[in-house]
């Protein structure tokens, strides 16, 4: 697969917790905080591995250089605010509303980034090296996600 339809892929998934999470209400508050784990998470590898295989070959480049710094920004931007709603409970006013600006803002940079980056990118990237990334794509999040997630302790003290 490569890179721009294995972004894609990650980006369908991303739209799928998110309207999942639109839907919980405030008496879902585990459902809520799971669904949230699981979005904060993939985001987070997400945005990680984009940048190691994808934005970084692209900035180096004349023509594509001002559209990867945006697109680091906004990962920073919404990484920031994945962690201020880690700071409250699901089930506030205040987390109802951060996480309305996070989906706004990530689905905007989806969106941006589809119909207007990639094919872009596209235009500098011959098939090969499409390939090839989006295989390393692949590759580094496995090794990402094993390493951010959270271990599970079978013998947690009390």
């Amino acid at each position: 697969m490569n890179i721009f339809d294995r972004i894609k892929q990650d980006h369908d998934a991303a739209r799928e917790v998110i309207e999942k999470l639109k839907n919980t209400t405030e008496r879902a508050k585990k459902t809520r905080q799971e669904l949230f784990d699981h979005f904060k998470l993939d985001m987070w590898v997400h945005h990680k591995v984009e940048e190691a295989v994808f934005y970084d070959i692209l900035r180096k480049t004349k023509d594509m250089h001002g559209e990867a710094m945006e697109a680091y920004n906004e990962h920073h931007v919404a990484n920031g605010l994945i962690e201020e709603l880690d700071t409250f409970p699901v089930d506030s006013e205040e987390w109802h509303v951060k996480f309305k600006a996070l989906c706004e803002l990530v689905e905007h940079h989806m969106d941006e980034e589809e119909e207007d980056f990639f094919p872009e990118a596209r235009k500098l990237l011959d098939k090969e090296t499409q390939d090839l990334m989006g295989e390393r794509f692949d590759q580094r999040k496995k090794v990402v996600m094993a390493a951010l997630t959270p271990l599970e302790l079978e013998n947690e003290p009390a």
